[in-house]
């Protein structure tokens, strides 16, 4: 009982006369707050260890390298930390930026279909109807032509005929509208 009683004047005498020079270094590095954590967290790990029973000139170098390890650990993580949330707050901004360019798309090619749509309403009944069923449920002149009871190749015409109509009234329009 009296050697516990001895290393435990020994580890207070210790931690008394290098936890302030401990700290202060630590300090150079890190913020006080974490400078003292740091010195608390190697004298517990002197006491588990035993270290502070060894000649005063080794346990001063052992203690530190034990704080600067500490903030060089601390400072590290700090660091990763910090590129993580730069990373994010990175991939963040470029999700925003991908977000408005493609809304703004999208408005863009709304106005460019509406503008396109009170052309195609300029049509004859018939090619709109074709048109419609070609351009916008995506059928094929087969299936247009059977379902409206016509022949291939009278869609085709009406297509045709539509499409020519259609470039020369708002040329600006389809290019724009297959840009986007």
């Amino acid at each position: 009982m009296r050697d516990e009683a001895l290393d435990i004047d020994l580890y207070q005498h210790i931690y008394t006369e290098y936890a302030p020079m401990l700290i202060r270094f630590a300090e150079k590095f890190v913020s006080g707050f974490f400078a003292e954590d740091m010195v608390h967290d190697v004298f517990l790990k002197l006491w588990d260890k035993q270290v502070f029973r060894l000649p005063e000139n080794d346990l001063k170098r052992i203690l530190y390298v034990s704080v600067r390890n500490a903030c060089l650990d601390y400072l590290r993580r700090v660091n990763m930390e910090q590129e993580i949330l730069d990373r994010r707050a990175l991939q963040l901004k470029l999700d925003e930026l991908d977000f408005f360019e493609a809304s703004d798309e999208l408005f863009m090619r709304k106005d460019l279909l509406d503008q396109l749509m009170k052309k195609v309403a300029e049509l004859p009944e018939r090619s709109q109807q074709i048109f419609r069923m070609s351009y916008l449920e995506g059928l094929k002149a087969a299936e247009i032509a059977e379902r409206l009871d016509l022949s291939v190749r009278t869609v085709e015409n009406l297509l045709y005929r539509s499409l020519l109509y259609l470039r020369r009234n708002c040329s600006n329009l389809f290019w724009l509208i297959f840009l986007l």
